[in-house]
């Protein structure tokens, strides 16, 4: 799992949540920042998260992490936007950049900072984001 960093603990927090529900489903994780130290070749993963936060786009940290992995090599892919604004927009943004780097993203995942994932659960309210989070992540069977 790749993930940006925000300008809160809100989308680290998520990023985790998530990965915390793939390891309870029995994936091995490994979870990084999208920094220039991150994989770049993923040939040893069978899937790829993707969080990034949303500031009127997706995060640019995690946009570059993708154009400098190149070719996903059809690799699943899973994209998990976060924050305020519009983070169905992000999602959208970086599920075009995977699909156009040769990814396949097998789930994508919106949520504000002031609601629930979308399409994931109903609302909940704000103390159970995490716990969708992780739900999430627990239904990717490995």
């Amino acid at each position: 799992m790749v993930y940006q960093e925000g300008l809160t603990a809100f989308p680290k927090d998520i990023s985790y949540a998530f990965a915390n529900g793939l390891a309870e489903r029995g994936w091995s994780v490994e979870i990084t920042t999208a920094s220039s130290q991150a994989h770049s070749n993923l040939s040893k993963y069978s899937l790829l998260v993707v969080g990034t936060p949303t500031y009127g786009g997706p995060g640019q940290a995690v946009v570059r992490y993708i154009d400098r992995v190149g070719d996903l090599h059809g690799i699943n892919t899973t994209i998990i936007a976060v924050g305020g604004g519009s983070p169905e927009r992000s999602a959208d943004a970086i599920n075009q950049q995977v699909r156009a780097s040769n990814g396949t993203v097998v789930k994508s995942l919106a949520q504000s900072s002031m609601s629930t994932l979308i399409g994931v659960v109903p609302s909940g309210g704000a103390g159970s984001q995490a716990d969708v989070a992780r739900q999430a992540g627990a239904q990717i069977p490995p």
